[in-house]
């Protein structure tokens, strides 16, 4: 039967899964939450959180001071990501406002996007903006976004924005670097390569991932089991193919996934591959007004989740569409 976690391992594990990042801090958190923190004091709930993470997807998480870091979602495939998480760790690092001890670690948000936009040339402010803001203010919860108190006579100025960040920042700052450097120089087991590529893309199919479909097809009971452990993932086998289901049933968040599902949804009956083109730029206007997605990163979303067949130059939906729900 291997390792059987406790609801204190289970929970702490899971936090790592959505957001990378379980934090050592007991303020403001819930009774749950402050006692799977004082748990992680304790060695042997440390190695079994271990061992069960090196044994699901080769990896062990970042500790840094019972702070842990684990980088492994569709996130930080994107290099693009990776580039603006990197370049805003060093932008803070280096802010002269944080360089003293202060009570006060509110600094203004264009601050850090324009620094953060001087290397990453590549995007916009925008893009840059909503990134650091996905990153640090919604998935590791280490920006606080703060808006200063106006008088009666300064509510018609403009507001200035600002991000309060975390005490520990440096410190989760290094363990980032460090999650970052260890995971491209690992060597994974077949089974730790198929687990990775269902906490990734949550999707395995025999046509796209052919040496992954035959590895989970000789692993398959042990996969299921290791899965089980979490009490909220199960293993989903078709024949030709693989879906790892969330209890707590994520949204996809991914623009060009999200148009991918939706174009996978209208196709009905089949429609040629030019019709495909316009039906994605049909619906990404719809959903992304103000969003410049290429279609080839839809047809990437499409092909990578299994959506449809192609045969012949038609465009067909394929029956894995019925798991997916669309956005509207």
């Amino acid at each position: 039967m291997g390792i059987k976690l406790s609801n204190n391992e289970s929970l702490i594990i899971n936090q790592l899964i959505d957001t990378g990042l379980f934090v050592n801090n007991t303020k403001n958190s819930s009774k749950e939450m402050a006692g799977a923190t004082e748990s992680l004091k304790k060695t042997l709930v440390q190695q079994k959180i271990n061992s069960y993470l090196h044994d699901l997807i080769g990896i062990y998480p970042e500790n840094i001071q019972e702070n842990l870091i684990l980088l492994i979602s569709s996130d930080f495939e994107s290099s693009e990501t990776v580039h603006v998480l990197l370049a805003t760790l060093k932008s803070v690092i280096n802010l002269p406002e944080l360089q003293e001890e202060k009570t006060d670690r509110d600094v203004l948000t264009q601050t850090i996007v324009r620094q953060v936009h001087s290397e990453v040339t590549e995007l916009d402010e925008r893009e840059i903006y909503r990134l650091i803001n996905a990153l640090f203010v919604d998935r590791f919860k280490i920006f606080t976004p703060d808006h200063p108190e106006l008088t009666d006579s300064e509510h018609n100025q403009e507001i200035s924005e600002y991000w309060n960040i975390d005490p520990n920042f440096n410190l989760i700052a290094q363990g980032i670097v460090n999650q970052l450097t260890v995971r491209n120089n690992i060597i994974l087991n077949d089974t730790q390569k198929v687990n990775r590529a269902l906490l990734i893309h949550r999707y395995i199919s025999s046509k796209k991932s052919p040496n992954l479909w035959d590895a989970l097809l000789r692993k398959k009971d042990k996969i299921a089991e290791q899965w089980d452990k979490l009490d909220r993932f199960y293993l989903e086998c078709g024949d030709d193919y693989a879906l790892l289901l969330d209890t707590k049933r994520q949204q996809v968040k991914s623009k060009p996934a999200v148009v991918a599902i939706e174009v996978s949804h209208r196709i009905h009956s089949g429609i040629s591959e030019s019709e495909l083109n316009q039906n994605i730029k049909t619906v990404t206007k719809e959903f992304f007004p103000n969003s410049n997605i290429s279609p080839s990163l839809v047809k990437d979303a499409l092909n990578d989740f299994g959506l449809v067949n192609i045969r012949n130059g038609f465009v067909f939906p394929a029956p894995i569409i019925s798991r997916f729900v669309s956005k509207k």
